[in-house]
């Protein structure tokens, strides 16, 4: 069964399940030299991967999800009260650094990272033997080592409540 990429264009899309499709995607990829699975269903799975770690950003987003008193929206953008390089974003579209990350998050997907990873410290090595020579891993939980997604956060990073030239206040010199 194929899965269906349903696009988030800032209209409200009912059922909107991704902010790319899976075209988009190709071509991020290509011109990054980087290949993916010519299947465009396997395509199609990380995208809807990289939406639920995307979703999973929402309180750090600037603004509020533009439907959301009238009834609610599929997925968390478009947004009101938005501002990004100290200019108003239209509450009516998606921005290009929302789909460039989540592109980013399909390349992090194909290249075996899971963007939203459940971990326990067992599943860590604390010490390992290997003949004369013993190793000891830090324990990346008791560290607060997380794992760190550069691409996607630089993308997005823009959008969030704590980027620089994000306030709503603008300044005019008079």
């Amino acid at each position: 069964m194929a899965i269906a990429i349903i696009v988030e264009d800032g209209s409200n899309v009912p059922d909107a399940n991704a902010y790319v499709s899976v075209a988009d995607v190709r071509q991020y990829a290509t011109a990054r030299g980087i290949t993916l699975p010519a299947d465009d269903d396997a395509v199609a799975a990380m995208i809807v991967s990289a939406t639920d770690y995307l979703e999973s950003l929402r309180c750090q987003y600037q603004g509020f999800p533009t439907y959301a008193a009238t009834g609610g929206q599929s997925l968390e953008w478009p947004r009101e009260c938005v501002v990004i390089n100290v200019q108003p974003f239209p509450n009516d579209a998606i921005p290009k650094q929302l789909k460039a990350a989540q592109c980013a998050g399909v390349v992090a997907i194909n290249e075996g990272y899971t963007l939203l990873q459940n971990t326990n410290a067992s599943d860590y090595v604390i010490e390992e033997t290997v003949g004369p020579i013993t190793t000891k891993y830090a324990d990346p939980i008791k560290a607060g080592v997380e794992t760190n997604f550069a691409t996607v956060d630089a993308a997005i990073a823009p959008l969030m409540k704590n980027c620089c030239g994000t306030s709503p206040l603008r300044t005019v010199r008079v």
